[in-house]
């Protein structure tokens, strides 16, 4: 079984990797708009929690708050700057490094809070 961290990294970067394939930018920014949304609520929710929330530890659930928070901020980003470039797949390199840039710098920032 892969460690929690590994099933965490890999479910952000799928959601990554959806918000950068999609071709209508609108419909992107919106779905990463609501992932924000939804990644507030559960790292607020992991603050406020006692105990296990549906099974899950309070720390596990702001892990995976955290690494939507950065596959959605970097998909926002991508879907709102794309015009900017050229080339999509030069867009989709450079939001790669910055999606792995705010992954590093949120997990250091928020998970250090809870």
């Amino acid at each position: 079984m892969l460690p929690q961290a590994a099933l965490i990294a890999l479910a952000s970067a799928a959601a990554f990797g959806a918000l950068t394939l999609m071709s209508d930018r609108k419909r992107g920014a919106f779905l990463a708009q609501v992932g924000l949304a939804l990644a507030a609520s559960l790292v607020f929710v992991a603050i406020i929690a006692d105990g296990p929330v549906l099974g899950v530890e309070p720390e596990g659930l702001a892990a995976f708050a955290v690494g939507l928070i950065s596959a959605a901020a970097a998909g926002m980003l991508y879907h709102l700057y794309l015009g900017r470039f050229e080339r999509v797949w030069t867009a989709r390199g450079v939001f790669s490094a910055v999606y792995l840039a705010l992954s590093a710098m949120f997990g250091l920032v928020f998970a250090s809070l809870i």
